[in-house]
């Protein structure tokens, strides 16, 4: 007998059961599963009082499930990366490109400093017809007066490294408003905060500048000076999917590459399974999701056509993978500093600072993409996701523990993936071995549901 797996790094990692993978993740990484890190699922006081003081009106916790996607090789260096997410297939499709990926030299990644941007807009009446372009030249004239208003709040972060970068202040003849841009570094955080807080100091100095009326004053979660990117070189011996391989297949994810480049029907698609990896991460992480989208959806589109995050090329015997986008990620402040899970997350990742999670989440992007745009153009992709969508089916039908991963294999094996074919096997197993889960032998009816919902097919 094969001795039990040490390590998450270990290939016989995925096969353990879910409560075998944690007491291995205890012992190899610290983890104090008592104390709530990634387990907030348990109705404690102390989770709810998380929750009560991460939301209004918290009633409970929304559980995700938390995985780990192995085998990553990125810059040298080997990373196992958390992801939540409730989407089947994600976790084994990053695996499965970052192990093809890892054999070759892996992700080579970089990140750019961390810029974000706040903005405040100022408006005036209709009977000022001041030349409103030269009066946003004035206000940037004032820019070491409005940057030494700033240095007070700053100084926290300017000693770590970060702080104040530039402003630039513009006319914006279509809405009619002036804008002024202040760019700062905000270091390991994500920076909503500091940002707003400088941005209302600003207020009353620009309004007094410029006599108009301050709109309003705000981060912009556009982030697109804080960018991120990965890279992949795969030589075109290594490529097989379904009938595909080599040149073929190579040929193949470049055209399906550019209908996603110049087709926004298909790219939003195909931008979709790229966050899908990075929101997982980022989720994991406690972080922003919906901001970090918003910036990537923005990238996608800014020469004004919504194309794909990624790009691939041949470049002679290799098929060459890459991704650059904002990821204004952070590994301080928010809900990251706090959560165990995000905390424990982190911990698994190596405890990287804000650049090197962004770098991160770019090369897990990437192989999401090119997970899925391989088998999209070899096998198809609906085989695999139905495999790991019976999983869902037989806990629906009522297997728990050892069953699940038994009726699983049966459903896939049947190929019929519905509740009346799931039920009907589950039956079936506890008819031949009724005390094998400890369940009563008559448990093998689904559990209480809309009649409606019984008869649609998963899927």
């Amino acid at each position: 007998m094969k001795p039990r797996p040490q390590s998450m790094d270990d290939p016989g990692f995925r096969k353990l059961t879910i409560r075998q993978r944690r007491a291995v993740l205890a012992e190899d990484q610290g983890l104090d599963f008592s104390q709530g890190d990634l387990n907030a699922t348990q109705a404690r006081d102390e989770i709810l009082d998380l929750a009560d003081v991460m939301v209004e009106t918290a009633i409970g916790i929304m559980p995700v499930p938390l995985g780990i996607a192995r085998g990553f090789l990125i810059d040298g260096r080997q990373i196992s990366i958390p992801m939540a997410t409730e989407e089947p297939s994600v976790i084994a499709a990053a695996s499965f490109a970052a192990a093809q990926i890892a054999r070759y030299g892996g992700f080579t990644t970089w990140g750019h400093k961390p810029i974000m941007t706040g903005q405040v807009y100022v408006v005036f009446p209709p009977d000022d017809h001041r030349n409103k372009e030269t009066l946003a030249e004035e206000l940037n004239r004032h820019e070491p007066e409005l940057a030494k208003i700033l240095q007070p709040i700053l100084e926290p972060m300017t000693r770590r490294g970060g702080g104040y970068r530039g402003m630039i202040a513009a006319w914006l003849p279509e809405s009619e408003t002036l804008r002024l841009h202040v760019h700062l570094d905000v270091r390991d955080a994500m920076g909503a905060n500091l940002i707003n807080t400088c941005m209302e100091a600003l207020k009353p100095r620009i309004a007094a500048i410029t006599r108009g009326e301050i709109l309003m004053a705000i981060l912009t979660n556009r982030a697109d000076q804080r960018l991120a990117g990965a890279r992949f070189v795969l030589p075109l011996h290594a490529l097989s999917r379904g009938d595909f391989h080599g040149m073929p297949l190579a040929q193949r994810i470049l055209r399906a590459w550019r209908v996603a480049d110049t087709d926004p029907a298909r790219a939003v698609t195909h931008n979709k399974g790229i966050m899908n990896g990075i929101s997982a991460l980022a989720l994991a992480t406690a972080n922003d999701t919906r901001g970090i989208e918003a910036a990537a959806h923005a990238w996608a589109a800014r020469d004004g056509h919504y194309r794909s995050l990624s790009s691939y090329r041949i470049d002679h015997e290799n098929l060459v993978g890459e991704i650059e986008l904002p990821l204004p990620l952070a590994t301080v402040g928010g809900g990251v500093g706090f959560h165990p899970a995000a905390q424990a997350a982190l911990k698994i990742l190596g405890n990287p600072d804000a650049q090197g999670l962004a770098r991160f989440a770019a090369a897990l992007g990437l192989a999401q993409n090119f997970a899925a745009i391989s088998a999209l153009t070899g096998e198809g992709i609906q085989a695999g996701h139905m495999r790991l969508h019976a999983g869902r089916l037989a806990f629906a039908v009522g297997a728990r523990g050892p069953e699940i991963p038994e009726l699983q294999r049966r459903i896939a094996r049947e190929g019929v993936f519905n509740r009346a074919t799931a039920q009907a096997i589950l039956g079936e197993m506890r008819s031949e071995s009724p005390s094998a889960s400890g369940q009563p032998s008559t448990s093998g009816q689904t559990p209480k549901s809309d009649s409606a919902k019984q008869s649609q097919e998963d899927g």
